[in-house]
């Protein structure tokens, strides 16, 4: 009985790992539900890992344009306007 509440179906456990990522995080009992998924599914745990690579990846470099560093030409780095707000819309801002 305890299982049927502990195990997530795929497409449950990438909306916690995407909530995990978003300003709200998610409660003790659903970071245990997906602990117990991401230890029994692969490509879960592969799409986990990514998520985090790209998360990351993404704040460095707002973090870059926000403190105006200049890239190899000099100039400030630019984020295009077209990425920022698909970034933006996909993060629900």
């Amino acid at each position: 009985m305890l299982m049927k509440y502990l195990m997530l179906s795929c497409f449950a456990a990438t909306r916690l790992m995407e909530k995990r990522l978003s300003v709200q995080g998610i409660t003790f009992w659903e970071n245990m539900q997906l602990k117990m998924h991401l230890r029994m599914c692969d490509h879960c745990r592969a799409f986990a890992e990514q998520s985090v690579t790209i998360e990351t990846a993404i704040h460095r470099q707002i973090e870059s344009i926000e403190a105006d560093e200049t890239n190899s030409d000099g100039e400030p780095p630019v984020l295009p306007e077209a990425l920022k707000k698909h970034i933006m819309e996909k993060l629900g801002l």
